[in-house]
């Protein structure tokens, strides 16, 4: 056999034993024999997957109960499953503890929010001195005798003597002069024995001075007394926060002199008037400037005087006269300008330069005022009629400029204002309004008003013959 046979017989041997081996295996699992016990395998396999699935699941359950009876989770001793399993069983309860955070930040905000804006509205009702007040006389002295509201019957107090020294109220009646906090607490008593006390105030306490007669006492806010003696009756006298006061006397040979001193009490200078009866003075809160009014009388008509006067200087920086006017009031309300407060006009003016801008009440007749240093304006009440009601409130700037206005019905006896808010006392109740006119609150008061202070925007000192109070209107 030639080698070219001899492989192609090699190649068809190959090929047969490869075609029957194919055979046999087809046969072998043809067979019934073999394709049971293949089956049997598959299902054994088949019951010990499932039989794995369902341990698996029971383990699963018995972990669910346990958590259900168990609060607390170790998350570190858990295995990967473990926390696969407890993440898919926790996942609406912590859609349901998200939700509630959520609620619970949303409240917390509102809440804070409006307890910004409250404080925004009320910073004077928390400051430290209220609060120190709170707890000194609210809470540990409720039970005290001397407490509002406080029974003055047998003292005679009028409303000028009536006025508020920061947050505290002071008073001066005819037998002595007193400083309370807001819970009626005294913090000084001073008697003195002025026929006609007359009280003016500053930042660092209080001058009352004997209208008519020669003596005046100097009190500081820890109730240290300073007194003394004027040569000549006085007639006006004003204090500034610096401690510099003004005493304004009659004088022999001219109609009045001023006399300004410094808080060591040392005479620091001195200005005589010729032609004019002073009839108010206000010093600047430096102390180094004041402004004086003054009253005289030509052919029948009352003329009224401005002065501008400079402690430095010896002549004055402005003086106006006024036809047919009397100045009740002259006061700063900043550094820069000051308001006088007539019978017939008021007026503000600037005292660097002079410069005047007059308010004609046209006919209305004035029955209260009130200057607010702290914001630099003064408020005035106008009535229209002739027994006192109907009254217009009208407020004004540091330059004279009208800025608020609203009328009310009453007959208003007394004005107070506190930021942006006017207290109105008439004859039977305090109002209080905010001043683009929108009335806030009242309250009725129980024997005949004198006066009322605001101490906060919503607080206020009341004197009402027979007694006084510091109430909430």
């Amino acid at each position: 056999m030639s080698d070219k046979e001899k492989r192609f017989a090699d190649a068809d041997t190959s090929s047969t034993e490869e075609k029957q081996s194919e055979t046999t295996e087809n046969t072998e699992e043809a067979s019934p024999s073999h394709a049971v016990g293949k089956h049997e395998y598959k299902a054994k396999r088949l019951k010990d997957k499932n039989s794995k699935k369902l341990e698996k699941k029971l383990k699963k359950q018995l972990k669910r109960e346990k958590r259900s009876h168990t609060e607390k989770f170790d998350d570190e001793e858990m295995s990967p499953e473990d926390m696969e399993d407890r993440s898919d069983d926790m996942i609406p309860v912590r859609k349901k503890k998200s939700n509630t955070k959520r609620i619970i930040a949303v409240v917390l905000i509102v809440v804070l929010l409006f307890g910004v804006v409250f404080f925004a509205f009320n910073t004077d009702k928390f400051s430290i001195h209220n609060i120190t007040n709170f707890f000194r006389y609210g809470v540990f002295n409720a039970d005290s005798e001397e407490k509002f509201p406080l029974d003055i019957k047998g003292e005679s107090i009028s409303s000028g003597n009536f006025q508020r020294i920061g947050q505290d109220i002071c008073y001066s009646s005819e037998t002595k002069t007193k400083l309370l906090n807001n819970y009626g607490k005294t913090i000084f008593s001073v008697q003195h024995a002025f026929i006609d006390p007359v009280l003016t105030v500053c930042n660092k306490g209080a001058l009352v001075y004997n209208l008519g007669g020669t003596g005046y006492q100097l009190i500081s806010k820890e109730g240290e007394v300073f007194s003394a003696e004027m040569k000549d009756d006085i007639l006006v006298a004003d204090c500034s926060d610096s401690g510099v006061y003004a005493i304004v006397t009659e004088s022999g040979g001219y109609l009045s002199k001023l006399y300004v001193y410094n808080e060591d009490n040392e005479q620091i200078f001195a200005y005589s008037f010729a032609d004019y009866y002073v009839t108010s003075v206000s010093l600047n809160s430096s102390g180094s400037r004041a402004v004086v009014a003054g009253v005289s009388a030509l052919n029948g008509i009352n003329i009224a005087s401005l002065y501008v006067l400079d402690f430095t200087k010896d002549t004055p920086l402005y003086f106006s006269e006024l036809e047919n006017n009397i100045i009740y009031k002259t006061s700063y309300v900043n550094d820069k300008y000051a308001c006088a407060i007539g019978r017939s006009s008021s007026y503000s003016f600037n005292t660097n330069n002079g410069d005047l801008v007059a308010y004609d009440y046209a006919g209305r007749t004035l029955t209260a005022y009130d200057v607010n240093k702290d914001t630099g304006t003064y408020t005035l009440s106008l009535s229209n009629s002739g027994d006192g009601r109907n009254c217009d409130i009208v407020s004004f700037n540091s330059g004279g400029k009208e800025e608020k206005s609203f009328t009310v019905d009453d007959k208003i006896i007394d004005i107070s204002t506190y930021k942006g808010r006017v207290a109105l006392m008439s004859n039977e109740k305090v109002m209080l309004y905010a001043k683009d006119g929108n009335r806030i609150s009242e309250k009725a008061l129980a024997s005949d008003p004198h006066s009322v202070v605001l101490y906060t925007g919503s607080d206020g000192y009341i004197l009402c013959t027979g007694y006084m109070d510091a109430e909430t209107i």
